[in-house]
C-alpha cells in the first residue's frame, strides 16, 4: 500500500510540475466522482487547470506532434507505475488506457513503430504523444525536438510485460 501512494505522490508531483504546459483537450468545468470500479490510470485526472478523461478508446486515430523525453526521466516511476526505462520503446498519452499498444508513424521520413503508452503527458500545445529516446530513434527524429505523426491505437499492453529496469 505504502509502494501505491509513493507511486501516486509521485505522478501528483510530476502532474503538478508540468501544470504550465497545460495541452488542450476536452476540457470540462469540474470532474465526475470516479466511480468504485474506475482504477487508477482510468480516473479523470486535472493538469495546469484542466480536466483530462481517459477512456477507451479502441478507434483512436490522431495526427499532430510527438516530442521525446531524454536520459533525465531514467528511473522515475511512470503513471501505471512502470519504471521509466529510456531503452525501451514507450511513451506517453493524456487520454489512452495504460498501459495500451499504440502505432506511431513519423509523417516526416515513413518510420513506423509499435509504443507501450505507459505514462500521462505531454501537458504541452499541440503535442499528441512523448516518447522515449528509443522510440524516437526508431522513428528517426532523436536529436530533433519534434516529428509529425500518426498515433494508432492497436490494442491493450499486458500490465505485467513493462516492469522496466534501472
Amino acid at each position: 500500500m505504502a509502494n501505491h501512494l509513493r507511486r501516486a505522490a509521485a505522478v501528483l508531483a510530476a502532474a503538478l510540475a508540468s501544470a504550465a504546459l497545460a495541452g488542450c483537450m476536452t476540457v470540462r468545468s469540474h470532474a465526475p466522482a470516479p466511480t468504485a470500479n474506475t482504477h487508477g490510470t482510468m480516473r479523470p485526472y486535472q493538469v495546469g487547470g484542466r480536466w483530462y478523461y481517459p477512456a477507451e478508446q479502441p478507434h483512436y486515430q490522431a495526427t499532430g506532434y510527438a516530442s521525446w523525453y531524454g536520459e533525465a526521466e531514467t528511473c522515475r516511476h511512470t503513471a501505471d507505475g512502470e519504471v521509466m526505462d529510456p531503452g525501451a520503446v514507450t511513451g506517453a498519452h493524456k487520454t489512452l488506457p495504460l498501459p495500451s499498444i499504440v502505432e506511431v508513424t513519423n509523417l516526416d521520413n515513413g518510420h513506423r513503430t509499435e509504443v507501450r503508452i505507459n505514462d500521462r503527458g505531454p501537458f504541452v500545445e499541440g503535442r499528441i504523444i512523448d516518447l522515449s529516446a528509443a522510440a524516437a530513434k526508431k522513428l528517426g527524429f532523436y536529436g530533433k525536438g519534434l516529428a509529425h505523426v500518426r498515433v494508432r491505437y492497436l490494442r491493450p499492453a499486458d500490465p505485467r510485460s513493462g516492469a522496466g529496469h534501472c
